[in-house]
């Protein structure tokens, strides 16, 4: 069923080699990787198997050192390895959002939330301020943020963890991105709001009909949140099937 729909990423024999002082590091090998919209897609391996290299490469945003090569890269059938930066830059925070680690090094700590949540959606969807501010006001609202225009007002420091990575969901979906990365996002929240953070991500990305490709090394995150699986080992992928499979 889920094949039958539109495809928003499709990928072949991708692969990043890095240069270091010993040589050149194989960060990832042969990749050929598919998602579909609404589908979760779960990337899982051991750290520094290679997961958010591949993710960095779909952004454009890998280390100088890096070479990417790969017969297709393609979003909703645009070949992006052909983009430039400017191009690429419009569709990065638009028809792809990041979701990273630690949401304290993903917000600017010295511009309130309201500003950078604004700013996405003033620079890619060209609309006023006004329409911003509703926007971002009606999506936090979405994340369970209670009095968000209260919280607009606010700088990161001030918010609790759990409350910082609501915002980068929000701030992700300002656009209503085809195409959501999240890179081990419950990393930095303690056990209670690791799982509220992947049912909300789970019931945004339901009610926004995106495309989610989810990035961890734990198995208990695939088995709640995953339709696909891609087993990742030293830069390849070494399984990949339906979640059911892949745990059978």
């Amino acid at each position: 069923q889920l094949m039958a729909t539109k495809t928003v990423l499709d990928i072949k024999n991708l692969s990043v080699d890095i240069a270091v002082p010993a040589g050149t590091l194989h960060a990832v090998s042969n990749l050929d990787l598919k998602v579909v919209k609404g589908e979760t897609l779960c990337i899982v391996g051991e750290s520094g198997c290679g997961k958010s290299i591949a993710s960095l490469a779909i952004m454009n945003l890998l280390p100088r050192k890096a070479t990417l090569t790969a017969d297709k890269l393609n979003l909703e059938g645009k070949n992006l390895l052909n983009m430039d930066e400017k191009d690429f830059s419009k569709l990065r925070g638009n028809r792809i959002g990041m979701i990273f680690q630690d949401p304290m090094t993903s917000l600017n700590p010295v511009f309130r939330i309201g500003d950078q949540l604004e700013e996405v959606y003033i620079e890619h969807a060209k609309g006023s301020r006004k329409e911003a501010r509703e926007r971002a006001e009606f999506l936090l609202e979405k994340v369970g943020i209670v009095a968000p225009t209260e919280r607009l007002s606010q700088y990161p420091h001030q918010l609790s963890g759990g409350l910082r990575q609501r915002m980068m969901i929000a701030m992700t979906l300002m656009c209503d991105p085809t195409l959501i990365i999240a890179d081990e996002p419950t990393t930095a929240l303690d056990v209670t709001m690791q799982a509220q953070t992947l049912n909300l991500l789970k019931s945004l990305q339901k009610e926004f009909n995106a495309a989610l490709i989810l990035i961890t090394h734990d198995l208990g995150v695939v088995a709640r949140m995953a339709d696909r699986v891609m087993v990742m080992y030293a830069g390849q992928a070494v399984e990949t099937g339906t979640a059911i499979e892949v745990f059978d």
